[in-house]
């Protein structure tokens, strides 16, 4: 019997959900921060219960270096500077996220804890929108096998709750009617129905939505235009108001243009959105005449995900009246419709992604398989059958079906990812119903099979690398690591002979090298290349890059005396998924060092302008706090001298375990006296495990699948 089981609600969930882009290394997450925020929420209810005197004793026991993390984190008042990086758009261009402030964020769980309930309200005005929050998630799931972690790690999640959906771990904080994905929209009874009811389907979006919303609008779009005007510093205290000043505050008091990213951002340009449409279907309601009205779910029905536009009509006359409404509603909020990305389809409404997904399909069922057939030898006349995996000209169909389809790569390309992942899955659980009848032979196949995949798989990615493709990419690369190496699933056996292994193996080493070498070149090291230089961490150390290789792909050179030099300025990700790499390993010393003067180079200029508003410092300060591999190597007389008097029970312990920590933590005390700090010193280097950054028990699968999601663009 399955029960339902409650999960304590936490207001500070928002930091986990709704405040983070999804496109961020797989090493970072705000797990660690949000169970500092918990902790201290407890902190703060014990000590308002104690007593003068027991306050004192219980902030000196349980806060030594509290005060100053405190003063890092949240110390900031006014406007704080967003860290800001790029990801992959289009061919040669980029689309900038933010990772806003902590402080910002705090700042966002306490406006979400307090209007909850008026997003909400304000996000049900809409005839037209199909995703937007229509209650707070649930916190509850229920224990039955469902909802277990099966045995090979093959989770579930998606990146926003549906409704009436139950989840162990929430994604979102608000829950969305009706699709956590537009492709979703496609194969919906409503897209049916609308195809059956009208002729042809206009589907357009609006120009840059986010980089074109004027902060100011949100108060124009929920209160009238010409009030909030003349009376800008009254609706200040209101919650449109209050939601403008917050996305000014969180993005160093920029008006034009929103962070693009986080959900909240989301929310924020659904809010605007929400009363243009309702502007879109009063204008058609009442255009001049009874005759010319045009009725919603009469003469034409539109459905808006995001800022994608549906818009199914009859008749050309009708069409010219809604795209005029829609233009005349967008310009009032500064907006404009993009007529570059119009596409307009006649009956039997289908769109060219749909066709070309079938074709994908009945391509990789027909010719992505391993298949058996009967042979008869020579001299037997019995027939035996053998396995062979059939995949001749796969990429060849494929590319014929884009020009056919008319699509682009990456229109296909989650999708395509998503099924060549299943498929792995399936000739893995293929291989393990063999079970002890595997030969050499099979055995052969079955590694041809995995390499054909992996062939597919980089082939199409290496056309449209994207970071959403690149974690379905990792995780196939993830599925098939698991099952080659000793696990639970194949009772600590290794499946495969060592060659055959290492033959799949080289082939993932191989291909991501080939990509590293082709993006060496970029100023700004990509996010998604750095998902696959964690993945090729995962292999072993027979595949670690050569020195040479590592230092190429981030814009290094290697100077004489083996000394390295960076040729352009890391950013947060990069350093630190550079130091989860190479770690401690004696071969990247020289990357180690070097890194170490460019961290110290980067807080030194943040110190002349004021670091403690700069997310991206502030982030990099507090993993490297934590960082194992920046701490120095102690010396074999300090480590004995310690071990002597504990043994001894000697009062000079304190004293050497002291000298021991000043030399385990010289480089991270150089930075701390860099920036002015200088109370607490070792606590606040030794106050968490983690940050933002989770460097070591990393489980490549579990977080790759913690990352999974549908995506909104």
């Amino acid at each position: 019997m399955k029960k339902k089981i409650p999960i304590s609600y936490s207001k500070e969930r928002v930091v986990l959900s709704d405040v983070l882009p999804y496109e961020t290394p797989v090493t970072f997450s705000n797990r660690y921060f949000y169970k500092y925020l918990i902790n201290s929420q407890k902190f703060h209810n014990k000590l308002n219960k104690l007593k003068s005197k027991e306050k004192a004793d219980y902030k000196l026991k349980c806060g030594k270096a509290y005060s100053e993390i405190e003063s890092i984190l949240f110390g900031v008042k006014e406007k704080t500077i967003p860290f800001r990086f790029n990801i992959t758009h289009k061919k040669n261009d980029f689309r900038e996220l933010c990772v806003i402030h902590p402080v910002s964020q705090r700042k966002m769980v306490e406006f979400y804890e307090k209007y909850k309930n008026i997003i909400v309200y304000y996000s049900s005005l809409s005839p037209f929108s199909i995703r937007k929050p229509s209650k707070v998630a649930n916190f509850t799931f229920y224990n039955d096998v469902l909802h277990k972690r099966n045995e090979d790690k093959d989770l579930q999640h998606s990146q926003i709750e549906q409704d009436d959906s139950e989840y162990e771990n929430l994604k979102s904080f608000f829950s969305y009617r009706k699709y956590s994905n537009i492709h979703k929209f496609y194969e919906s009874y409503q897209f049916h129905r609308s195809e059956k009811k009208y002729n042809k389907l206009l589907k357009i979006d609006i120009t840059k939505c986010f980089d074109s919303i004027y902060t100011h609008t949100l108060p124009w779009a929920l209160t009238n235009k010409r009030i909030v005007k003349s009376n800008i510093n009254s609706l200040e205290a209101t919650f449109g108001g209050k939601f403008d000043c917050l996305m000014q505050d969180l993005n160093a008091n920029e008006t034009n243009g929103i962070i693009i990213g986080p959900e909240f951002s989301r929310i924020f340009a659904e809010l605007i959105l929400q009363q243009i449409d309702v502007n879109i279907y009063e204008r058609l309601k009442s255009i001049d005449s009874k005759e010319s009205n045009l009725i919603h779910k009469v003469d034409y029905e539109i459905f808006r995900y995001v800022d994608d536009y549906f818009i199914f009509y009859n008749e050309e006359s009708q069409i010219d009246k809604i795209t005029e409404a829609f233009k005349l509603s967008l310009k009032e909020y500064k907006m404009y419709l993009n007529d570059k990305k119009s596409l307009l389809y006649s009956k039997p409404i289908i769109t060219e992604i749909s066709i070309a997904k079938q074709k994908i399909n009945d391509l990789f069922n027909n010719h992505l398989v391993l298949k058996e057939k009967e042979i008869i030898e020579e001299d037997n006349e019995q027939s035996n059958s053998i396995l062979y995996f059939s995949s001749n000209n796969v990429i060849t169909r494929f590319k014929s079906i884009i020009k056919e389809s008319e699509v682009e790569y990456k229109d296909i390309m989650n999708y395509t990812l998503a099924v060549l992942d299943n498929k792995t899955k399936k000739l893995i659980k293929k291989y393990k119903n063999f079970e002890n009848e595997i030969t050499i032979k099979t055995q052969k196949e079955f590694e041809k099979g995995f390499l054909e995949i992996l062939d597919v798989t980089f082939f199409l990615y290496s056309v449209s690398p994207k970071v959403n493709s690149t974690i379905k990419v990792c995780l196939i690369i993830d599925r098939i690591n698991s099952f080659l190496k000793k696990n639970k699933t194949n009772q600590y056996k290794e499946p495969f002979t060592s060659n055959n292994k290492h033959n799949i193996f080289k082939k993932i080493s191989d291909e991501i090298n080939l990509i590293l070498h082709k993006n060496k070149s970029k100023k700004e090291t990509q996010i998604e290349t750095l998902y696959l230089l964690i993945a090729l961490s995962q292999l072993g150390r027979e595949y670690r890059l050569n020195i040479n290789v590592l230092c190429s792909y981030f814009n290094a050179t290697i100077k004489q005396k083996d000394s390295v030099n960076f040729n352009s300025e890391l950013n947060y990700f990069s350093i630190t998924v550079l130091l989860f790499y190479i770690k401690n390993i004696k071969a990247y010393a020289p990357i180690l060092e070097e890194l170490k003067n460019v961290i110290l180079e980067k807080f030194k200029t943040g110190k002349v302008y004021g670091w403690k508003d700069d997310t991206e410092l502030i982030l990099l300060f507090f993993d490297i706090m934590t960082c194992p591999y920046l701490n120095n190597e102690v010396r074999s007389h300090l480590k004995w001298k310690v071990k002597d008097a504990k043994t001894r029970g000697s009062k000079s312990l304190k004293i050497y375990i002291k000298e021991l920590k000043d030399e385990k933590y010289k480089y991270k005390k150089e930075l701390l006296s860099l920036v002015d700090i200088k109370d607490n010193q070792i606590t606040l280097i030794e106050q968490e495990k983690f940050w933002f950054t989770k460097w070591t028990e990393f489980d490549f699968g579990l977080e790759l699948q913690a990352k999974r999601s549908q995506e909104v663009y």
